[in-house]
């Protein structure tokens, strides 16, 4: 956080001094008591929570702002105390105050898929020039954007946002943290009905990325070729909007995909010039991820060529696909990091591409889907992507999710090929036989099943140390 003065931050919150003199220096931000330290401002949203008083006082000099200044009037004058009527309205002030202090390209990228891998090509991109801020791997909702925001100082020369989208207004929260000047909608599929409930309202929670937007500094970079896109209408902002894709016309335009050992190679073809692009990784998702950094990266001021040169070394993210050595020869593709129907796809048709011989996959249900129709929906369509894969063993984990294996065998799949588990030691006694050199194995299960006990002992089992 950029260091700010007592005196600097009052008018901000259109407070009360109740407590407190002189002027000192605050270097950091909270909203919980348990986050206090030395020269912190404690903004009091969360008045319930537990207050250490042995830590206020060890910390002092604190500064809080709050509504209910009694709470803190007992901890003694080492405690500067603002009174406010408004805790909430306080706290988005003093938001909008910080994020005001910096002219930096801020990017935020949503999508179904692919933000992670997106926000980390462009962050490598970027850090060739500036220190960058970045969401940290997946953990990207509710107020853990504060800590993003305060995280960028006066060093700080770029920030990559991702932002999630569980409930609808989501977006606009983190529209309304970091105001990012060019925006990125990789693609919209089916998933958080949770929140959303159904997935036109997810579709609409996606497309609040268009909300107050800047019609002359701002750029829109969105996915030609996505179905879902093409719902949404962004046709009055034509002249900011950067197209990516496969398809002619887009300003972004990959042709010529090909794999090898190392990964994608692609051209690129933007303003009547050609580049060569190599991508490491798996899949044709990745040349969205990459054309839409490329993309990004050229709208915050680096020159094409370097984006894609400096891409090249881009290091393939963990539990993103991740290739690995298994026992007795097998090959096992880990893409555990996050379970849903559009990545569910990618990952079975990258199964279908790599594979020669024997195919196998391990799929799990998807936290978010739910459990209504709409969920149900999309299981037994995950059914239909499994038989098209042509998988010789198919392992569904999960009781929600056994739609896949039912849709499957529906579909013509043999039943005998076909198992239902959510144990990792019995999933082993079914996949032992299959552990030999002409066998790939895809693991595509959720993170909060991957860090259960049998389930860790799994991948110990099959994955070569």
């Amino acid at each position: 956080m950029k260091a700010l003065y007592l005196k600097e931050i009052i008018p901000i919150f259109r407070g009360v001094l109740v407590q407190g003199k002189g002027n000192p220096l605050i270097k950091n931000a909270v909203t919980k008591p348990s986050k206090v330290g030395p020269n912190t401002l404690l903004i009091d949203l969360y008045t319930k929570s537990k207050i250490d008083s042995a830590l206020l006082r060890k910390s002092m000099p604190v500064v809080v702002v709050t509504e209910k200044p009694k709470d803190f009037t007992r901890y003694g004058d080492g405690i500067t105390i603002i009174k406010v009527d408004d805790i909430d309205y306080a706290y988005w002030r003093f938001i909008d105050y910080y994020r005001s202090l910096f002219d930096i390209p801020i990017i935020g990228i949503t999508g179904t898929a692919g933000k992670t891998t997106t926000k980390e090509m462009i962050k490598h991109i970027l850090e060739k020039r500036y220190k960058v801020q970045a969401t940290y791997k997946s953990f990207n909702g509710g107020q853990r954007s504060h800590r993003y925001l305060l995280g960028i100082d006066e060093n700080i020369g770029a920030a990559v946002i991702e932002m999630g989208v569980d409930y609808p207004g989501d977006i606009l929260d983190y529209l309304k943290y970091f105001r990012p000047k060019i925006r990125v909608l990789l693609n919209i599929d089916v998933y958080h009905l949770v929140g959303c409930k159904t997935p036109e309202r997810y579709l609409e929670a996606k497309s609040e990325i268009l909300h107050d937007w800047d019609p002359v500094n701002g750029t829109l970079i969105i996915n030609a070729d996505d179905q879902n896109i093409k719902k949404i209408d962004v046709s009055k902002f034509s002249s900011i909007t950067q197209y990516i894709g496969c398809s002619e016309g887009c300003h972004f335009r990959a042709e010529n995909v090909t794999a090898d050992a190392k990964g994608i190679l692609f051209t690129l073809h933007h303003q009547n010039q050609t580049y060569p692009v190599s991508v490491p990784g798996s899949g044709k998702h990745n040349v969205y991820n990459a054309l839409a950094a490329i993309a990004a990266a050229w709208s915050a001021g680096v020159e094409i060529k370097e984006a894609c040169e400096t891409l090249s070394t881009f290091k393939h993210m963990i539990e993103h696909l991740e290739f690995k050595n298994g026992l007795g020869g097998a090959t096992i593709i880990d893409d555990t990091w996050n379970v849903t129907p559009i990545s569910m796809s990618s990952a079975l048709r990258v199964l279908d591409e790599v594979s020669l011989n024997r195919k196998i996959a391990l799929l799990g249900f998807m936290p978010q889907l739910g459990d209504g129709e709409f969920a149900q929906q999309e299981y037994a369509r995950m059914g239909g992507k499994a038989v098209d894969a042509k998988l010789d063993l198919l392992i569904v984990v999960g009781d929600q999710a056994k739609k896949i294996g039912s849709r499957a065998i529906e579909l013509g799949m043999d039943p005998s090929k076909v198992f239902f588990s959510n144990d990792g030691n019995e999933i082993f006694q079914i996949l032992q036989p299959y552990l030999k050199q002409d066998s790939t194995i895809l693991i595509k299960i959720p993170h909060r099943v991957m860090i259960q006990d049998s389930f860790k002992e799994l991948m110990t089992k099959i994955i070569e140390s």
